[in-house]
């Protein structure tokens, strides 16, 4: 995937972006054609093989522009609690609530949950502000399956919960964690 900041190609990354999110709004993931895809953002085969290698390296691009935004109101915000962050996260998913259900759909979710397992070290330091003290490898998997599942499962029941006690739910299963990683 490119990662340079060429600005006709970030501006072509989001064409290709674009143009897959809204195939999918009518087509099953597996059967849109990289063919497609350029036809719709008017980009050659070349651009997109120079910019990405498969279509799930778009869904990854789209999972890291989502959660840089998610990291940066996170820092923009003093979060002091594990429901405050709770009811952050579950209202950035319900902003992009689309997305996520095609991803659900189309039985991409591994791909949100591993983008969640790379990006929940960050937020966790960003909540630390310590920079040292790490998550250890099992509390990441455990936390970020356990919020991924939540959320499919919330989007799945139509909200039958509301943020606040999802949030609430969240803070009470997650708040005796040891972060450090010490047993």
């Amino acid at each position: 995937m490119y990662k340079g900041n060429n600005p006709s190609a970030i501006r072509s990354q989001k064409w290709l972006t674009q143009s897959l999110l809204q195939l999918m709004d009518s087509k099953p993931y597996r059967k849109i054609s990289v063919k497609e895809i350029t036809e719709l953002s008017d980009l050659s085969r070349q651009t997109f093989y120079q910019l990405f290698k498969t279509k799930e390296e778009i869904l990854e691009y789209h999972l890291d522009q989502l959660f840089q935004s998610y990291l940066q109101e996170i820092m923009n915000l003093e979060v002091r609690s594990t429901a405050e962050l709770a009811k952050l996260y579950f209202i950035f998913f319900e902003q992009n609530e689309q997305f996520i259900r095609q991803l659900i759909e189309n039985d991409l979710v591994l791909i949100l949950h591993r983008k969640f397992i790379v990006y929940l070290e960050d937020i966790h330091r960003v909540l630390q502000r310590n920079p040292s003290h790490m998550m250890n490898d099992y509390a990441s998997a455990f936390i970020s399956s356990g919020l991924i599942g939540i959320l499919v499962h919330w989007f799945n029941e139509k909200h039958s919960l509301t943020i606040d006690q999802l949030a609430s739910l969240i803070s009470r299963l997650i708040n005796d964690v040891d972060w450090s990683g010490s047993t």
